[in-house]
């Protein structure tokens, strides 16, 4: 079958570990970045790290690849939206390549994202929370895009870590972040925790002590 999604992705961690972990990168990364992330959160966990299809160029070279054009909290509509589809698709392909080998419930993944990465990964929560088992968000807001009205979805008791600095991004109209994120999320009904790290660059245990509590969701297919 052919996949749905042209995004490029690394399977960092193979194995019968548990549970899957797609990793987001930041802006101008690439795909295996963040993956000390993923393994300090589930170090015997499956780890793919999914990379934007954007490049950042310096001159005629690819110097690492951006999952949308304008600043950080201010994302342009037409690339934040094309981000999305493009990694709902992919969540896709994964269910597919399950079912494709044999198996009758597919396992979901968990998204983890780091800044860029974590935005994307909130978003893609409030489209598509039925294909995913969490969102892990490090350093992650919600901005508000024009055109768009979330969630898309009802969240129905999806489970969010967000990992914050301890000064997180001064609050604007425009964005969500740090308490009135979560209390957003939850307000769409979201299972949110919200923890503050000295350092978020750094992978914090918090992460596999939330993993821990969690259970896996499987898809099964509409008869």
């Amino acid at each position: 079958m052919r996949p749905l999604s042209q995004l490029v992705y690394a399977r960092i961690q193979e194995g019968a570990g548990s549970p899957r972990i797609v990793t987001l990168h930041r802006h101008n990364q690439f795909g295996e970045d963040v993956k000390d992330f993923a393994l300090a959160a589930a170090p015997d966990g499956r780890i793919i790290g999914l990379e934007s299809f954007k490049g950042v160029f310096v001159g005629k070279r690819i110097v690492g690849y951006t999952w949308y054009v304008g600043p950080m909290y201010q994302p342009s509509p037409l690339f934040y939206g094309d981000g999305l589809a493009e990694i709902e698709r992919f969540l896709w392909d994964e269910v597919d390549r399950q079912a494709d080998s044999g198996v009758a419930s597919p396992a979901l993944p968990y998204l983890l994202g780091v800044e860029q990465g974590a935005i994307m990964a909130l978003g893609t929560a409030a489209v598509v929370p039925d294909l995913l088992s969490g969102i892990i968000a490090i350093g992650g807001a919600f901005p508000l895009v024009p055109g768009w009205e979330p969630p898309l979805a009802p969240l129905d008791g999806l489970p969010i870590l967000l990992v914050d600095p301890p000064d997180p991004v001064t609050e604007r109209p425009d964005v969500l972040v740090g308490e009135s994120l979560a209390d957003t999320l939850r307000g769409w009904g979201a299972d949110v925790t919200r923890v503050v790290v000295p350092d978020p660059d750094e992978p914090s245990s918090a992460m596999a002590t939330w993993l821990r509590g969690r259970t896996i969701r499987h898809h099964t297919a509409v008869p």
